[in-house]
């Protein structure tokens, strides 16, 4: 990947709804040009269920799920949902994954939260022998199927899905260097972000694979309104829920870039309300696009001459639908 910025990749842009499910808000992104939109799902709506939905109002946008987690559904099971989300759109299924956190998997789906590097590693593995076809069985760690093929009656849109893996630590990312098609971390620090491309380099080298060739998408928190000040306010607001109400995780990259007194500060706040108080200047600019829509355009750009090839937007948590239409519209590629 090229630290400059391109003409065949200016333009690429994604949007994350998150856990909003708005067909018309989906079909105005694809009006935009957006490429794809992704649809979370968390301890909400299902995410394939909303994706199969916007596949009905929708004729080119990309449908990713973003994400889905590798404990609560068999790769089995993924790949019959990704392969029947691919049937229905026209080949236009996007498979994000990821190992989520104790506080899904343990908290929500009473699954154990173990070895979740070795799991995604061979999660992957196996849904794309499902999506291949390949009828021998599997003897792997987790699932042993005695085959891994779909029936002969359902023969999927495409023998290969793209896949996406939302990684954040260091060996996560280079399993996803190693074995995924794409990487979409979520708040990570921008000066974190060469050294990060260097352990996905190291993936794909272990992989026989060209780092060229895995697509860096990245969520990219954003904050646009012609009052900058609000706009920030806001974005902490986000920031500090995730560092806050979801230790472990997305406060570990923010540790590692330096801000641990940040973050130390944000968890031990009374509220989120008191949290997003503490969240500094130089935490957010490094975790968001932030400002005006001019102001938060030129951020964007930034981001991608540091290497993100597909800036995925999204709105803060909680925006109400008209900050979501501005979002859609200030990001636009066909502005």
């Amino acid at each position: 990947m090229s630290d400059e910025c391109n003409e065949e990749t200016a333009d690429r842009v994604g949007v994350l709804f998150a856990l909003r499910d708005e067909p018309a808000l989906v079909v105005r992104a694809e009006q935009l040009g957006y490429e794809s939109a992704w649809a979370a799902e968390g301890q909400g709506k299902s995410a394939f269920g909303k994706l199969e939905r916007w596949a009905v109002h929708t004729d080119r946008i990309g449908l990713a799920t973003g994400i889905v987690n590798v404990f609560s559904r068999t790769p089995a099971a993924i790949a019959q949902a990704a392969a029947t989300l691919d049937s229905h759109s026209g080949g236009r299924a996007i498979l994000g994954l990821g190992v989520a956190h104790p506080g899904v998997v343990e908290g929500f789906h009473g699954a154990e939260f173990e070895r979740p590097l070795p799991r995604m590693a061979e999660y992957i593995r196996l849904v794309r022998r499902y999506l291949r076809g390949d009828p021998e069985g599997f003897d792997g760690e987790f699932f042993s199927p005695s085959r891994t093929a779909f029936w002969e009656a359902f023969e999927p849109e495409r023998a290969s899905i793209p896949i996406y893996n939302g990684a954040l630590g260091p060996g996560n990312v280079r399993l996803t260097g190693q074995f995924a098609d794409g990487w979409v971390p979520n708040l990570y620090p921008d000066s974190r972000f060469e050294e990060a491309r260097g352990w996905l380099a190291d993936g794909a080298a272990r992989g026989d694979r060209d780092p060229a060739s895995i697509d860096v998408a990245m969520y990219v928190l954003t904050a646009v309104d012609e009052d900058s000040e609000r706009a920030r306010r806001v974005a902490a607001e986000h920031v500090a829920y995730y560092l806050r109400d979801i230790p472990g995780y997305y406060d570990r990259a923010a540790v590692e870039a330096g801000f641990e007194d940040v973050v130390e500060a944000v968890r031990a706040a009374p509220s989120t309300a008191a949290g997003a108080e503490r969240v500094d200047d130089g935490l957010l600019d490094r975790l968001a696009v932030v400002g005006t829509p001019e102001e938060a355009r030129a951020q964007l750009d930034h981001l991608r001459r540091i290497g993100v090839d597909l800036p995925i937007v999204r709105a803060p948590a909680g925006s109400d639908r008209e900050w979501v239409e501005r979002t859609l519209e200030a990001f636009a590629p066909s502005r």
